[in-house]
């Protein structure tokens, strides 16, 4: 072979390893490349399981809570549903990804017990505690009373001492009580003057509720709305109550009612905790019957002491009636369900100084009262006892505390 075919051969076989050094170059460069893409997209669905798995577990820890939420959970589910399905599933994939990072988890309404008798609810009731704080507190000498209640306490309402009790911490329902937790939680966070518009938010309301008989888009002061709630109860002025500062708690007008009633009911037991309460559990801003709801007498004496160191709120639940005009013009008088302050009625009491009524099929009839005389002030909490009895055991255990 010659010099020139020699050189030939060798610059041929440079070409060739140079083509196949390239060729494995580029194909190591797409194998790369497509690797990269893979992962980007098995990213996505990881991702788009975890959005699915916390939508699940949001759905689960949701609070569900009171009075006809039946019936509303099942109706809110089915206006969703009919509204997803009528948009495109691009549209409803689109929304679902911007829920999952920038809105706020979706709120079920409370979980209400209209029917007892078709509910479990004594499954959703913890063992109370006793702890030695709380028997410390019961270490007394228990005067014998005839009390009808079957749970019952009486407290010095400054210094907190137990003067008497019944089934102290047995666990019960609050009913309409509860509405003092809400009215010491609104006025933590609002202004007596302060306006508000009463809103959709009543809807969620039982059908057999005490109510103040609002409307919506009428538009009244806290201070008229607290009396709607304490004098004659009004369940309506509760849930007016907790959608507003629910809303101002989230520092989010734009938040909806099943939304800023669980905020507000967040705040209920938060307040309950800073008392003292340790075995209560509070559902619902009005008190209704609630899947998981419950107290005690001694907690509700604990909210009830509270309440009556309140001056807007025992100048509210000393009165028998209550003329209020709302900023929206409408004129109301409300009238007072505690006898105890209400002349003629048959069960005055003189010193009494409220508090708060509460009836419902598993509370039974119930009463926190307070009542004053010679610069000492006694409350007690009456739950599940009887129409007659409730009023006959609070006057009892009062005059006993203020002897």
């Amino acid at each position: 072979m010659n010099k020139k075919s020699l050189l030939g051969l060798i610059l041929f076989a440079v070409v060739v390893t140079a083509v196949l050094f390239m060729s494995a170059h580029y194909l190591s460069l797409q194998d790369h490349t497509d690797t990269k893409d893979y992962t980007n997209e098995s990213n996505v669905d990881v991702l788009d399981s975890a959005e699915a798995l916390t939508e699940i577990a949001d759905s689960a820890d949701s609070d569900v809570s009171q009075e006809d939420s039946l019936d509303i959970t099942k109706d809110s589910s089915s206006e969703i549903a009919s509204e997803n399905s009528n948009q495109p599933s691009s549209e409803i994939a689109t929304e679902e990804e911007n829920t999952f990072s920038t809105a706020m988890n979706p709120v079920e309404a409370p979980e209400l017990i209209v029917d007892s008798s078709l509910v479990d609810y004594q499954s959703y009731i913890p063992d109370m505690k006793l702890d030695s704080q709380l028997e410390a507190a019961l270490d007394i000498d228990n005067p014998s009373l005839s009390i009808d209640a079957e749970a019952a306490i009486l407290m010095d309402a400054e210094t907190l001492e137990v003067l008497y009790y019944k089934n102290a911490v047995k666990a019960k329902f609050p009913a309409s009580t509860a509405k003092l937790l809400t009215t010491l939680v609104a006025l933590s966070w609002c202004e007596l003057e302060e306006q508000v518009a009463v809103g959709d938010e009543i809807t969620m309301i039982a059908s057999d509720s005490t109510r103040a008989y609002l409307e919506e888009g009428e538009v009244l002061t806290l201070h008229n709305l607290l009396e709607g709630l304490l004098l004659p109860s009004g369940n309506d002025a509760a849930y007016t109550i907790a959608a507003y500062v629910g809303r101002k708690a989230l520092d989010n007008p734009e938040a909806t009612k099943e939304q800023a009633v669980s905020e507000f009911v967040q705040l209920m037991n938060e307040e309950a905790a800073s008392l003292g309460v340790k075995n209560s559990c509070f559902k619902t801003p009005d008190g209704y019957d609630a899947i998981g709801q419950y107290t005690t007498a001694y907690d509700m004496c604990l909210i009830g002491a509270a309440a009556a160191k309140n001056s807007t709120i025992t100048e509210i639940t000393q009165k028998s009636t209550g003329r209020n005009r709302f900023i929206s013009g409408e004129d109301v008088t409300w009238k007072s369900t505690n006898k105890l302050i209400t002349q003629y009625s048959g069960q005055f009491y003189s010193n009494a100084i409220g508090l708060k009524t509460g009836t419902s099929s598993l509370a039974g009839r119930c009463l926190v009262a307070a009542a004053e005389e010679g610069g000492r002030k006694v409350v007690c909490a009456i739950l599940d006892s009887t129409s007659a009895g409730r009023w006959e055991d609070a006057i009892t255990l009062l005059k006993y505390g203020l002897e």
